[in-house]
C-alpha cells in the first residue's frame, strides 16, 4: 500500500484528487494539508510514502516546503502538481529534490503511473527521460552562472513589473494590490522569477531586486547631467 500526503491550498482540488485515487487498491491518502508549513508538520507527523503537493502556496510555497522536508529525510518522496510544467519549472523542481512534476490536468491512469514511478525512486516528469531531465539541469546551470542581461531579458513584461516591485520593498498583499493580481497569481511570478534568475530562496530574490535597483539608479545619475543640457 502506497500511503499519500495531498498538500493544495484548494480544497475542491483536494477532493478531486481523492476522487481520483480512491478506488485504488494499493494507494490510500492519509492526510492533507493546506499550506506549505502545514505540509511539512503533516509530513512528519504521518510519515507518507509519497508526498503530491501543488507548487504555489502560502506559508511556504511547494519547493520552501521540499526543501524543508529533505533537509531532515533525504529520502522524502516528492511530486509536484502544477498548470506549469515548462523547463523553467522542472529545472526547480529539481533542484529542490523533488522526484516528479505533473501538470494539474493529469488524468488518471497517468497520475497512478507517476505515483508507482516515484515510489520505486524513478523521476517523473510529464514524460522526459533522464537524459533530457540531465539536459535541462545543466543547460540552467549554465544560464545561473552567466546570469546578468540574459535572464532579465528572458522575463515576461509582468514579471519584470514584479521584479521592480520587489525592488521597491513591497511586501506580499502590498505587491499583490498594487500590480491588481490575486496572491495566489503573484507566488506564481514570484516562482518563475527566481526559477529564469536562479535564486533558491525569497531573500536572495529581495536581495536580487534591490541591487538591480541599486544598479539601475546609478546608471540614471551617470545620464542626468546629459538630460540636464
Amino acid at each position: 500500500m502506497i500511503r499519500v500526503l495531498l498538500a493544495d491550498d484548494h480544497s475542491l482540488f483536494r477532493d478531486g484528487l481523492k476522487a481520483l485515487l480512491d478506488n485504488e487498491s494499493t494507494i490510500k491518502i492519509i492526510g492533507e494539508a493546506e499550506d506549505g508549513r502545514g505540509l511539512v508538520k503533516k509530513y512528519f507527523d504521518l510519515c507518507p510514502d509519497i508526498v503530491i503537493s501543488d507548487i504555489s502556496m502560502p506559508n511556504k510555497t511547494g519547493t520552501e516546503a521540499a526543501k524543508a522536508i529533505l533537509n531532515k529525510d533525504k529520502n522524502a518522496k516528492i511530486i509536484f502538481l502544477s498548470q506549469h510544467t515548462e523547463d523553467n519549472y522542472i529545472y526547480e523542481v529539481l533542484k529542490c529534490g523533488a522526484f516528479g512534476l505533473v501538470g494539474k490536468n493529469i488524468v488518471k491512469n497517468e497520475l497512478i503511473i507517476a505515483i508507482e514511478s516515484v515510489y520505486k525512486g524513478k523521476h517523473y516528469f510529464i514524460g522526459r527521460t533522464e537524459q533530457e531531465l540531465k539536459a535541462i539541469l545543466s543547460r540552467f546551470n549554465d544560464i545561473v552562472e552567466k546570469n546578468g542581461d540574459f535572464i532579465l531579458d528572458s522575463l515576461t513584461e509582468r514579471e519584470n513589473e514584479v521584479l521592480i516591485a520587489i525592488g521597491n520593498g513591497f511586501d506580499r498583499d502590498k505587491l499583490a494590490r498594487t500590480l491588481k493580481i490575486s496572491v495566489r497569481t503573484l507566488d506564481t511570478h514570484r516562482f518563475r522569477i527566481m526559477s529564469k534568475i536562479g535564486v533558491k530562496k525569497q531573500p536572495e530574490l529581495i536581495k536580487f531586486a534591490m541591487d538591480l535597483k541599486l544598479k539601475k539608479e546609478r546608471e540614471l545619475e551617470k545620464i542626468k547631467p546629459f538630460n540636464e543640457n
